[in-house]
C-alpha cells in the first residue's frame, strides 16, 4: 500500500445520467450535440482513458462512484467505494476523510478531465507534506480539478456552503482554506468538459499535428471522436 490514496469521482456510463450538458436534443453530433448514448460512451472513453494513465502512479487509485441505494458499483477490476453525502463538499468530506484513515496523503479528481497527466497528479502528492496543508489544481471554469491534503490539512469547513457548479468556488475555498489558516499550493490550470464547446476544444488538442501543440493520449476518446467527425480538419463520409 502506498502513503497517498487518489479517489477518482466517477458514476456509472448510464444514458441520460452522464455528460448531459453535452446531450443536443433529439439528433446526434450533426445538430450540435451528442446524444445521450452517445454522452454515456463518451464518459465511459474519459473513464477508461484516465485509468489506464493514472493506475501505474506511486498512489493507491481508487474509483468513487456515484450509485443509488442498493445499486451496485460496476466492476472495474480496480479498488472502489461508494460516494456518500447530499452534495459533492460532503461527497469529497467523506470520500477524502476516509482514505486519510489508512494513508497519510489523499487527493479527489474528477473524470471529466480526460487529459489530466499522470504526472500532474504525482506533482501534487509531492507538493503536500510539512510546508503544505492543500494542494488545488485550478480549473479554467473557476473550479478546480484536484484536491489533495494531508491529514492536518483536511477540514470539514474548506467543503461547506460552496456555491458548486459556479464560477467561484477556486475562489470561496482558497478563502476558506486561508481563513482556516491552512497552506495552500496551486498546480497549473487544467481544464475540463463539459460543454460542446469544451469537447470541440478537446478534438482540436488530440488532433494537433505531431510536433505542434502538446498532447496527452487519450485513444479510447480519439476513436470515438474520429467515429462522430469532430476532429479538427477530417471529414467523414
Amino acid at each position: 500500500m502506498s502513503d497517498a490514496c487518489l479517489l477518482l469521482f466517477t458514476k456509472p456510463a448510464r444514458p441520460g445520467r452522464v455528460k448531459t450538458r453535452l446531450i443536443g436534443g433529439p439528433g446526434d453530433v450533426e445538430s450540435g450535440g451528442l446524444t445521450a448514448a452517445q454522452a454515456a460512451r463518451l464518459h465511459q472513453a474519459f473513464l477508461g482513458d484516465l485509468t489506464a494513465r493514472l493506475s501505474p502512479g506511486d498512489f493507491d487509485l481508487v474509483l468513487a462512484w456515484a450509485v443509488d441505494p442498493g445499486e451496485a458499483p460496476p466492476d472495474s477490476g480496480l479498488a472502489a467505494v461508494r460516494q456518500r453525502g447530499a452534495d459533492l463538499g460532503e461527497r469529497l468530506w467523506h470520500g477524502l476523510s476516509e482514505a486519510l484513515e489508512t494513508h497519510e496523503l489523499a487527493a479527489a479528481v474528477g473524470s471529466d478531465h480526460p487529459e489530466l497527466p499522470l504526472g500532474i497528479v504525482e506533482q501534487g502528492f509531492s507538493r503536500l507534506g510539512a510546508d503544505t496543508d492543500v494542494v488545488l489544481g485550478p480549473a479554467l471554469d473557476g473550479g478546480y480539478y484536484f484536491l489533495g491534503a494531508t491529514a492536518n490539512g483536511l477540514r470539514r469547513e474548506i467543503f461547506d456552503g460552496i456555491a458548486w457548479s459556479t464560477p467561484t468556488v477556486l475562489d470561496e475555498t482558497l478563502d476558506r482554506c486561508r481563513s482556516l489558516g491552512l497552506r495552500v499550493e496551486l498546480l497549473e490550470p487544467g481544464s475540463d468538459v463539459d460543454t460542446p464547446t469544451d469537447l470541440e476544444s478537446l478534438a482540436r488538442r488530440l488532433s494537433a499535428a505531431p510536433g505542434g501543440q502538446e498532447t496527452v493520449a487519450c485513444p479510447r476518446t480519439e476513436r470515438l471522436l474520429r467515429e462522430w467527425g469532430l476532429f479538427a480538419g477530417e471529414v467523414t463520409a
